[in-house]
C-alpha cells in the first residue's frame, strides 16, 4: 500500500530539551521504510539517486527521498548526548530493493543543531562534522535485505555484541514490533514515522525495563 508524507521540510523543527536519561540502549535500531524516511523503497523509481546543491536525494524520475524531521534531532542526540557515547545505531530493514537503500543511505544528510560545549567535546573525540552527517556515516550496523526480522536482530547481535535486552527498537509495522519484543529487545511503534514523541516514549519505556 503506498503512503505519502505531506511534510517535505528536512530541517530540524523545534523540540524540548533532551532529558537527563538514567539508563540509555547500547544499540539503538531502526527500521528505514517509513520510519526513518519516505517514500518506502519500493515506491520509487529506483537508482541512481542524486542528491542536489541544496542536499535534497532524489530517485532517477525526480521523486524526492525525505527523512522524517524527527529523525534529525533523535540522531543529534545520540552522537552527541554524554548519556549516549557508548551508545551504536543499526537499521533493520526487509526492503527488497538493498540497494537502493545503501545508496540513499550514502547521500542523505542527517542535519545537527548547533552544539553545546558539552557535545563540541564529544564531536570532537568521534570526528563527526558539526553541520551534519550522512545517514551511513551514523550507522555502526547494517542489516537491509528481505527476510524475518528475526534474522536481522540475530546478525545484529552478534555483530555489535550487544544482548537484545541492551537494544531498543523502532518500527512502523506492528507485526515486527510484536516479533522483535518476544526476543526480548525493548520496541516501540511508530505508525507515522520516527518522531520525538515516539523516541521520548521509547526512552521513557527502557528505562524501567
Amino acid at each position: 500500500m503506498s503512503r505519502r508524507h505531506s511534510n517535505k521540510s528536512s530541517a530540524p523543527p523545534a523540540v524540548t530539551p533532551a532529558r537527563p536519561w538514567t539508563r540509555v540502549p547500547k544499540l539503538v535500531v531502526f527500521d528505514l521504510d517509513f520510519t526513518l524516511w519516505y517514500p518506502e523503497m519500493y515506491e520509487l523509481a529506483g537508482a541512481p539517486f542524486r542528491r542536489s546543491a541544496k542536499g535534497v536525494v532524489s530517485a532517477r524520475d525526480g521523486e524526492e527521498v525525505h527523512l522524517f524531521d524527527a529523525v534529525h534531532p533523535v540522531l543529534h542526540e545520540i552522537a552527541f548526548g554524554v548519556e549516549f557515547v557508548e551508545t551504536q545505531v543499526a537499521v533493520a530493514s526487509r526492503t527488497t530493493y538493498p540497494d537502493w537503500a545503501r545508496e540513499c543511505m550514502n547521500l542523505i544528510m542527517v542535519q545537527f543543531k548547533e552544539l553545546t560545549e558539552a557535545e563540541k567535546v564529544v564531536q570532537h573525540r568521534k570526528r563527526l562534522n558539526a553541520e551534519g552527517e550522512t545517514l551511513a556515516n551514523l550507522v555502526e550496523y547494517q542489516a537491509i535485505y528481505p527476510t524475518n526480522k528475526h534474522v536481522h536482530f540475530k546478525q545484529l547481535a552478534d555483530d555489535s555484541g550487544v544482548a537484545y535486552s541492551d537494544m531498543l527498537f523502532f518500527d512502523n509495522e506492528y507485526g515486527n514490533i510484536r516479533d522483535i519484543s518476544a526476543m526480548g529487545v525493548s520496541s516501540v511503534y511508530c505508525p507515522d514515522g520516527l518522531t520525538w514523541e515516539v523516541w521520548e516514549q521509547g526512552m521513557t519505556a527502557f528505562q524501567t525495563k
